[in-house]
């Protein structure tokens, strides 16, 4: 037990041939030497291994020492060989290769094609082996009982390891792992591993993702060998409800010689039918959140159970301080951190005052005010690890007290938004990191559907909030009916883990004490609306922005003795207008300005100023930064370049556009 075993007496490595009989590999017997685990591995530049039960910290350790690898997981229990068992056994072996955080790193291997993942599909392989390769011809395979896991490799537990350094073993081992990976193994992707960790139901609820679905459309068709005798399977219990909710879902599938074909016919079906039943599964699974507001009594609930609308002084205090220091803790971002404060304490405006929207959009539609006017959709978007997904998380709890799950890229459709907007109320549903290509395919629907539950008199159906890291121009129709705040601060590692116990410890702290004084002192401001509304002055303008921001300014005013300079009241123009949607593009042509000066051509005498975008440059982020900027530049798209008037950029960029003495 002091020692690592390098080689056992006789070791054995057999594989079923077609005839029935064994594949054996004869060894003797050399010696049994002690050596660190690093030892083994250190030397070589390649790595091929099958492995099962895996720590994926140690694995990392590993597969540092190597400039490639390639990694195959496989299942140690005995299953039935079909699709459904296949299925299962791999969503939940990428899941538990997924547990740490540190699989993002494999996933960036992954993406630089220095790493290769994939899952075993022959579900009734027990084979161990590790097969190293070093650039000047050296060789080494590793065999026996032992995974790839601390607890095999750091002398934790009793294993067989066994080591051959000629190269008629490499040869034979390297052949089996080859004909192993391309016969009974699929791909895991970088996206599926990097989604499953923001996500851990990803992959039930993504079926697209799971190996061997990738694998049969790709191929139109995939080879199962025959099963083992049904009174010889074991099956673990995890795996095997997975498989009973999965087979019956399945198509009877073709047999031909005992093995059965799998083809993209039948993906086709089963996904149809399995994307149906997880969407029945995830709507019973999730909490839906119902916060309901009672305009007729003045009274707000969540979920049946009635909040205190008079909460104490001291709970509010709490509350204010729990928020100030989590809006205070981004001074150690890097970036426009002042902006950022700003565009957070705007987007927790809207999203305080979103619960009202749909009231103030039936009643303003009865009385000809545009239901543009209440936007019931917000996007919070900039960089990765701005704190995006973390700060909509807190507002959820500020608003009901409690921590909400947030929902997933692939509800961002219309019927699913409005299958959302049927089940929930008030609260605000969070799309969280919604890809580029899911908005490009569904946002037109999504946000142009103006008269959604106005028929219907809908009013306490949830507003929709959006976190995404990269966000296309909005279009002029889309601008008007969405709220967006850009955040373009980003946190180093290091100084993420440090600030995060700042943050768990805001969130933890947080609760909806806030939010229920902000409610009761809106009641009357809701009312007051209403009835200017109902009035038909026609000078009249709801601003709900500046009514809800005066709000909460008051609120923090008597409640902390410290204000802070991103608290303020704002208005509908702080939201939309032009030079609030154009940031983004005003930003570019400003930084533009500086840094690439010679990109510019000014004409005083036809009052013009022209930016020419650089060569190699995309031609739509050109057309990006023409549909933001603001119309009082009379911007015009000419080939490549962007004329608009000059003395109009003077005052709308705070630039003055001189020509400079060497051009």
């Amino acid at each position: 037990m002091d020692q690592m075993s390098l080689f056992d007496f006789a070791p054995e490595e057999m594989e079923a041939a077609e005839d029935g009989k064994l594949k054996i590999v004869k060894a003797e017997f050399k010696e049994v030497v002690t050596q660190d685990w690093s030892e083994l591995f250190d030397g070589f530049d390649e790595l091929y291994g099958i492995t099962f039960s895996s720590g994926i910290q140690f694995m990392e350790k590993v597969l540092d020492k190597f400039e490639y690898a390639e990694m195959i997981f496989g299942c140690e229990d005995i299953l039935s060989s079909d699709m459904a068992a296949i299925i299962s056994m791999q969503m939940k072996t990428v899941e538990l290769l997924v547990k740490s955080k540190i699989a993002k790193r494999l996933a960036e291997r992954i993406e630089s094609e220095s790493l290769d993942i994939r899952v075993s599909r022959d579900t009734m392989s027990h084979e161990k082996i590790f097969i190293l390769k070093a650039k000047d011809g050296r060789t080494r395979v590793i065999t026996g009982s032992a995974n790839l896991s601390a607890s095999a490799f750091l002398n934790r537990q009793r294993e067989d390891i066994v080591c051959f350094d000629d190269k008629e073993a490499f040869d034979y081992y390297k052949d089996r792992f080859d004909s192993f990976r391309d016969i009974c193994s699929d791909e895991v992707s970088d996206k599926v591993i990097a989604a499953i960790l923001d996500d851990d139901d990803y992959v039930r609820e993504n079926i697209d993702e799971v190996p061997i679905i990738r694998t049969v459309e790709q191929n139109q068709m995939v080879i199962l060998e025959p099963s083992a005798p049904v009174e010889e399977i074991e099956i673990v219990a995890d795996i095997k409800g997975l498989e009973a909710e999965i087979k019956p879902l399945l198509p009877k599938q073709k047999e031909e010689n005992g093995k059965v074909l799998f083809t993209g016919e039948h993906t086709r079906g089963f996904k149809r039918k399995y994307k149906e039943q997880v969407q029945k599964n995830v709507t019973k699974k999730k909490m839906l959140p119902k916060l309901h507001v009672d305009y007729e009594f003045k009274k707000l609930f969540f979920n049946g159970k009635e909040l205190n609308l008079n909460p104490s002084s001291d709970a509010i205090k709490r509350d204010i301080v729990a928020l100030t220091s989590y809006i205070g803790s981004l001074s150690d971002f890097y970036g426009d951190t002042d902006l950022a404060k700003q565009n957070y304490f705007k987007f927790l405006n809207w999203f305080f005052c979103s619960p009202f929207m749909p009231y103030l959009r039936y009643i303003g539609n009865k009385y000809n005010y545009p239901t543009t006017s209440f936007p019931v959709f917000g996007i919070l978007y900039g960089d990765s690890n701005g704190g995006k997904t973390t700060f909509t998380k807190l507002l959820s709890k500020m608003l009901c007290g409690q921590k909400i799950p947030v929902n997933s890229n692939n509800d961002f459709t219309s019927s699913n938004i409005e299958g959302l907007k049927c089940s929930c109320e008030g609260l605000p549903i969070i799309i969280d990191d919604l890809s580029k290509n899911q908005y490009d395919s569904h946002y037109e629907k999504v946000f142009k559907d103006d008269t959604w539950g106005l028929r219907e008199h809908f009013i306490n159906y949830p507003s929709i909030v959006i976190s995404t890291n990269k966000l296309a121009a909005l279009k002029p129709d889309i601008s008007k009916r969405v709220v967006t705040c850009r955040i373009d601060i980003q946190i180093e590692k290091e100084a993420g883990a440090y600030n995060a116990k700042k943050i768990n410890e805001s969130l933890r702290q947080i609760s909806n004490a806030f939010y229920c004084e902000y409610v009761r002192r809106m009641f009357e401001v809701i009312d007051e609306m209403v009835a200017s509304m109902t009035e038909g002055d026609e000078k009249y303008f709801p601003d709900i922005f500046f009514e809800s921001s005066k709000v909460i300014s008051e609120i923090i005013h008597e409640y902390n003795d410290e204000i802070p300079e991103y608290v303020s009241e704002l208005k509908y123009a702080d939201y939309f207008g032009d030079l609030a949607i154009g940031r983004g593009a005003i930003d570019k042509i400003k930084t533009a300005w500086n840094t690439e000066p010679k990109q510019f051509k000014i004409d005083e005498k036809k009052n013009q100023l022209t930016y020419s975008y650089p060569d190699g440059g995309r031609y739509y982020e050109l057309q990006y930064i023409h549909q933001e900027l603001p119309p009082v530049l009379e911007a015009k798209l000419v080939s490549k370049s962007i004329v608009m008037k000059l003395d109009a950029a003077r005052d709308v960029f705070g630039e003055n556009f001189k020509k400079r003495l060497f051009g």
